[in-house]
């Protein structure tokens, strides 16, 4: 294949384009010999008879495989409050510094955190449920009166 020197830029020839495409092709596409072989078919004798290692399947024992299993979701935390109820555990939480979120009367995954590292700095049992005696320890906390 005869390549045609066209011009020359900064200095440096510049080869023709369909020259160079025409030899990227030839070299991709036959192999020595000038025979086009199928995919995956090969001209070397130990190319052709080597066979990839078998694959033995991996036994875990049961510890091991549960260890590797995907982490089990933690259960929702229950709530056995009004939405009113909600909101002043929202207000309490904000007050003592333990960021629930927007005072919105709805329980979400910020309230429970807050709630859950309430429970911890109280030595109470991280439990991040919303229920009557967390509401009564947010309450004695203050100071005020109980209802």
């Amino acid at each position: 294949m005869a390549l045609k020197i066209e011009e020359t830029i900064g200095g440096a020839p510049a080869v023709g384009l369909l020259a160079i495409g025409a030899m990227a092709l030839a070299l991709v596409f036959n192999q020595p010999g000038g025979k086009i072989l199928p995919r995956g078919a090969s001209d070397s004798p130990q190319l052709a008879t080597a066979q990839p290692p078998a694959v033995q399947p991996q036994v875990l024992s049961p510890s091991v495989a549960a260890a590797s299993a995907s982490p089990k979701e933690e259960p929702r935390p229950k709530i056995t409050l009004s939405r009113e109820e909600i909101g002043e555990v929202q207000g309490w939480l904000r007050a003592y510094d333990f960021h629930p979120g927007p005072v919105d009367l709805i329980a979400g995954p910020r309230t429970f955190a807050a709630v859950k590292a309430f429970e911890a700095a109280h030595q109470l049992p991280e439990t991040g449920n919303l229920n009557r005696p967390l509401l009564e320890a947010l309450r004695r906390k203050s100071g005020l009166p109980l209802r």
